[in-house]
Parts: structure tokens; C-alpha cells; sequence
């Protein structure tokens, strides 16, 4: 599969359905798999459309981006809008972030789709508020929170039906597809109950820690932000000391020629 489809979608999601609130169900019939196969042969439609249709290096927008040219390419689903905003008293509530219909189930969803990077605070059993973004202020309780009392009840609100009604939508579902990956502290396991237990893992050091590891440090590449979606080694940049320097004062992704990840964090993380 082509690395950036393959980094955003495929991977398992991060989270069970304990929320409440399905993921996409997609199956692989043989015109999806005939489909896919020819996009691993050649992926020039879909790069084509990222140069179109998203110009951002935005990890979210590229995210979306991806979902958005499979919905219309897959030859079992119809985008029907995108980003579609609601309003209310000339005030903007939110919007959904896309909806499409299922011809196999001959359904139109509301599907709501996030992608995210969170650090176990420590190893063990710990609740959503310990998993913290790199920059240790987003929290992973918050984000659910956000998207399932808000962004997920656009649909339930005077409003939301509106913006439907205006889009010559009468009925949805909603929908949840939250991707990216959760690391955990020097190769310690956590977890937290709600999350998909094969959701995709690697590790985080500090980078007194990361020093002390002898020359493995050096086996490492520098994945840039833009990039954190797209496992790709080859591309990744060769990792020196001016850059390990970098994790002195901000988080940095690295990867593997075994395309494991880990991020390096300074030794005052997380800066409460």
C-alpha cells in the first residue's frame, strides 16, 4: 500500500468502541482489494490529489485529505460533503468533518475523524488523562471528550439538522476514526481501558536516557512533523548530534530501519 494511506488508515484505530460510537466498517470485497492493489501499483491519482487538495502540512488536514480521496475512489462509497459547517445566529458551532454513504449498507454516515500522538505518563494500568500530546498540554480524556459531546452531536442539535437539511441530508450516523500512535515510557507497557489493544505502539526517552544507550542511538532517523504519518526510513532524515540536541528542548519522532518509532523528549518532560 502506498506509505501515506497505509500510515493513516490501515494501522488498527486507537480506541474500542467502549465510546459508544462505531468506526468505519470497511470491508475487503475483491472490487476494495482489486482497488487498493492497483493504488499500491501506483499511487499517482492519490499524490495528484494531495497536491490538489492539501497544501498543508497540517498532520489533521492531510489525515482528512487521505479519508476523503478514499471515500471517492473506493467503489463501494460516495463522499457526499466535507468539513460541512454548521451555524447558528451567525455563529459557527462546528462542522462534520465528512459525510458519506455506504452503498453496501445503504446508510450515510457522520464520520469524525481525528489523528493523534499521546505519551503514557508513566507504565501501568493509567486512566485517558495520563496519555499527554508531545507538547504535554493535550490530554487524550479532553480530545475524547471534545469529539463526542460536541463534534459528534452536531447531528442531534436544531442546527446541525439544518446544515443536513441544506445538504439534502435527511438521516446519518455517526461515526468515529480516531488514528496515530501511543508511546510508552523506555519500553514499559501501559494501558488504559477503552483503548484498542492492538492499537499501534513505539516508545518514548528521555534524552539523558536516549544518550546513555550506547551508539543504538545513531540507528535512528529524524521523522519531521509533516511526516509522523508516513513511516518511510528511507526518506526519514540521518540522525546527528545537532539535531539529537533538538529533544533537549522539544519532543522529536525518530525511526528504525525496522520502521519502529520512538520519540526523545527533554529530561524536564512533561512540563506541567
Amino acid at each position: 500500500m502506498c506509505a501515506p494511506w497505509h500510515g493513516a488508515a490501515l494501522p488498527p484505530p486507537l480506541l474500542n468502541e467502549t465510546t459508544g460510537i462505531a468506526a468505519p466498517d470497511l470491508p475487503l470485497t475483491s472490487q476494495r482489494r482489486e482497488w487498493l492493489e492497483q493504488l499500491d501499483r501506483n499511487d499517482r491519482r492519490l499524490r495528484d490529489y494531495l497536491e490538489q487538495h492539501c497544501r498543508s502540512p497540517r498532520l489533521g488536514l492531510v489525515f482528512e485529505s487521505l479519508w476523503h480521496f478514499f471515500l471517492i475512489e473506493d467503489p463501494h462509497t460516495e463522499l457526499l460533503t466535507h468539513n460541512l459547517p454548521v451555524r447558528q445566529d451567525g455563529r459557527t458551532l462546528g462542522e462534520f468533518d465528512v459525510l458519506y454513504h455506504d452503498m453496501l449498507k445503504d446508510h450515510t454516515f457522520h464520520l469524525e475523524l481525528a489523528v493523534k500522538f499521546f505519551l503514557a505518563r508513566h507504565a501501568g494500568e493509567l486512566p485517558f488523562r495520563e496519555w499527554l500530546g508531545p507538547n504535554s498540554a493535550d490530554r487524550l480524556d479532553r480530545k475524547l471528550e471534545r469529539l463526542l459531546s460536541h463534534q459528534l452531536e452536531l447531528s442531534q442539535t436544531p442546527a446541525g439538522q439544518q446544515a443536513l437539511k441544506t445538504a439534502g441530508i435527511v438521516k446519518c450516523e455517526p461515526q468515529l476514526r480516531v488514528a496515530g500512535m501511543l508511546f510508552y515510557p523506555e519500553q514499559q507497557k501501559a494501558w488504559s481501558h477503552g483503548l484498542n489493544p492492538d492499537h499501534p505502539t513505539g516508545d518514548w526517552f528521555h534524552i539523558g536516557k536516549f544518550r546513555q544507550r550506547s551508539d543504538e542511538h545513531w540507528q535512528w532517523r529524524l521523522l519531521e512533523k509533516p511526516y509522523w504519518l508516513d513511516a518511510d526510513y528511507e526518506n526519514a532524515r540521518p540522525l546527528d548530534e545537532r539535531q539529537l540536541d533538538r529533544a533537549e528542548q522539544r519532543p522529536v519522532m525518530l525511526i528504525n530501519k525496522h520502521l519502529e518509532r520512538c520519540f526523545v523528549v527533554p529530561d524536564d518532560w512533561p512540563r506541567d
